[in-house]
């Protein structure tokens, strides 16, 4: 089982006090030290719509040579470009299957999003670089409610058919039962049988039960933050993503106890402090 943690991004992105790339990079290796392996670190937006994340070709540049497996978020080819001229070799994708929320958040719609990222999949395939898909609003949307699962399996089924062997599954909304997530991530690991399924939570109480319920069904990976930091700026109060404390608590993972908590102190003051 793969623990992701993605503070630098999803934490950070909706945080009203702006981190340099310094303090950025001085917290990946704090994560490190904790004994985490695999990190998203940025994404590859415009930085009007987020502009915590506008230093993405720098962040990624300033760890360049530090160990640990990293990759950045894009949403269009123009992120992709973005992504691959700064050097990035493992890039992920982010499809809403709420037909809305997918319109909302990218001005476009789903089988517009497709189509761009079905020639997105070829060049990544020709130029080398590993490319995943986040599948979001997979259990709930705050606009359209529940969502079908035959909906997720569907699309997913076409991805995976493409040639997609790395795929996430999202609870944008933190609405998620465990029963639920139980009986998806099942019937997923059963249609895509060759994919790496990572599960993306966030806590609305019952992030850790959530977890638990993904493991058991075969997730091979969560995403998790610094203290539970961040969720989508876009999907309105849906609470903060899962926190990787509580995993080291739970005893789901392996981590460093007083490590994360040193890391989160200095994370703590710095958004407090307001400063960069």
């Amino acid at each position: 089982m793969v623990i992701r943690d993605v503070t630098l991004r999803d934490g950070l992105q909706n945080q009203a006090t702006v981190l340099s790339t310094e303090r950025k990079a001085a917290l990946y290796d704090a994560l490190l030290a904790a004994g985490l392996e695999a990190f998203q670190v940025t994404s590859f937006v415009s930085p009007r719509r987020i502009p915590q994340l506008a230093d993405a070709e720098s962040l990624w540049s300033a760890l360049e040579g530090r160990a640990g497996t990293r990759d950045a978020l894009v949403a269009n080819t123009r992120g992709y470009e973005r992504a691959v001229a700064a050097g990035v070799g493992r890039l992920e994708l982010v499809l809403a299957l709420s037909e809305t929320y997918q319109r909302e958040n990218s001005g476009r719609t789903r089988e517009q999003t497709m189509a761009e990222y079905e020639a997105l999949m070829v060049r990544a395939n020709d130029e080398g670089v590993h490319l995943g898909i986040g599948l979001a609003n997979v259990w709930h949307c705050s606009y359209e409610g529940l969502m079908d699962p035959e909906t997720v399996l569907a699309w997913g089924e076409r991805l995976y058919r493409l040639g997609m062997r790395d795929i996430g599954l999202a609870d944008t909304t933190g609405a998620a039962q465990p029963d639920d997530v139980f009986a998806l991530v099942g019937r997923a690991k059963e249609a895509w049988p060759e994919a790496f399924l990572r599960v993306h939570l966030h806590d609305g109480g019952r992030g850790v039960a959530n977890a638990r319920a993904a493991l058991a069904a075969g997730a091979d990976g969560l995403d998790v933050t610094l203290g539970g930091l961040g969720g989508s700026p876009f999907a309105g109060d849906v609470g903060g993503n899962l926190d990787v404390m509580k995993l080291r608590d739970s005893e789901i993972a392996t981590l460093d106890f007083d490590a994360l908590g040193g890391a989160w102190r200095t994370l703590h003051g710095w958004l407090e402090g307001g400063a960069t």
